[in-house]
């Protein structure tokens, strides 16, 4: 019997620390998946994160197709009632891809009595801290920050969001109406052609009615209003409602594809401007938004004949410097680099003007050592004064400098 109960512990504790072991190693695999700050960012994670200033918490979700070599749009999500900061639907919605999103907390405790319009300064304060702080570590299309939410976010997004029209491109406003129904109307001069995304289910009374007198009210105000009705759906969406949205195609005609329509006009103006560099980067960032698409194909095109160009011009005057005066080279580099700016050119053509400089720094140098060791000392210092009126920028003028102070010492010249 003894022999039997021991067998028995013993396979309870195995199974207890097998389990501790999983549970271990399954928190690893959570952590991995959330970094605790913004400095740990990673594509395909969801991170938690407290405002220092405000002391409200958020999520925040890096796309898995993340990248700091272009901007990305954003998309403020606000929670229901007795929720909490979430990033569903719109992580789903855009499978992950092409969208930051923010999945705020309110900043007032009491925010399911509603939020009404004179209580949102400190709901605007934590907004604004949250653009500062994800900025400041991801590459944000500022222009292209959109707001939205479900149920009790949907009526706090026609609140809150009115207030803050100018910093945005637009609210998807689902299973909700308009908090104040027809009264107090946005700034027409600020409403008008502005785009609205409204879904409801069509079994979801009273908040499907509601949206469609909310997207009459918008539309009638001049916004561009898409609206959808979700069949079969009550308050309580289910599993098959992602099938019967088309939010990600507004999302995208709305965010990316008018990100990439702007910036590639942006492009044309620069190139023909002689903004070289501004125009080649802004060609290369538009080619990675919808590479699929015709758009994006030509600027991809046009970055690849801008670096062309570029590298065919940069090794010209690599060339130059052996067989130009130094003066011209230089001229040369400064005026590629000013039409490059914004570009890696730029800092190509910098580097090669560094080292060219540094090649001349040096080479008069030894030409006064040498004079030194011939004991022309007159001479030397000439030559020495002549590297510190020209070359201040050469890596060794601080020794040089320094030298020089000693060789007049040494000498007693003034």
């Amino acid at each position: 019997m003894k022999i039997r109960f021991l067998g028995y512990f013993s396979n309870w504790v195995q199974t207890i620390c097998f389990s501790i072991l999983l549970l271990l190693l399954c928190c690893g695999v959570l952590a991995a998946d959330t970094p605790a700050s913004l400095d740990t960012l990673l594509p395909g994670t969801e991170v938690s994160i407290t405002a220092p200033k405000t002391g409200k918490m958020f999520l925040l979700y890096i796309p898995v197709d993340y990248t700091d070599k272009r901007p990305f749009p954003i998309i403020f999500c606000y929670h229901g009632y007795r929720g909490k900061a979430t990033t569903w639907p719109f992580r789903q919605v855009t499978n992950g891809k092409g969208f930051i999103v923010a999945g705020m907390n309110y900043a007032a405790d009491n925010y399911y009595k509603g939020l009404s319009p004179d209580k949102t300064v400190p709901e605007k304060a934590f907004f604004n801290e949250v653009v500062a702080l994800v900025s400041a570590r991801l590459n944000i299309a500022t222009d292209y920050i959109f707001m939205g939410g479900y149920s009790q976010g949907g009526y706090s997004t026609t609140v809150l969001g009115e207030q803050l029209l100018e910093q945005l491109s637009g609210f998807l406003i689902l299973g909700a109406g308009r908090r104040n129904v027809d009264v107090e109307p946005p700034p027409a001069e600020l409403i008008r052609g502005y785009p609205i995304f409204y879904g409801a289910g069509e079994l979801d009374d009273p908040h499907y009615p509601r949206a469609k007198r909310a997207a009459g009210f918008y539309t009638e105000w001049g916004a561009d209003v898409t609206f959808e009705g979700w069949k079969d759906e009550t308050h309580k969406l289910s599993p098959q409602w992602m099938r019967k949205t088309k939010m990600r195609e507004w999302l995208i005609a709305y965010g990316p594809a008018k990100q990439v329509k702007s910036g590639f006009e942006k492009a044309q103006t620069a190139e023909k401007n002689d903004r070289l560099g501004e125009a080649f980067t802004l060609y290369a960032q538009i080619a990675e938004i919808l590479p699929d698409t015709e758009l994006c194909r030509t600027a991809k095109a046009s970055a690849t004949r801008l670096a062309t160009e570029a590298e065919t011009q940069l090794n010209q005057l690599k060339k130059a410097a052996d067989t130009q005066p130094y003066a011209q080279v230089v001229k040369a580099l400064e005026s590629f680099r000013d039409n490059y700016a914004m570009s890696v050119f730029a800092e190509r053509a910098t580097q090669m003007r560094k080292e060219l400089l540094n090649a001349k720094a040096d080479a008069l140098e030894a030409r006064a050592r040498q004079a030194e060791t011939q004991k022309s000392y007159a001479r030397a210092l000439q030559l020495y004064e002549l590297y510190l009126t020209y070359f201040s920028e050469a890596k060794r003028y601080p020794e040089v400098q320094k030298y020089v102070k000693h060789l007049k010492s040494k000498t007693g010249t003034k």
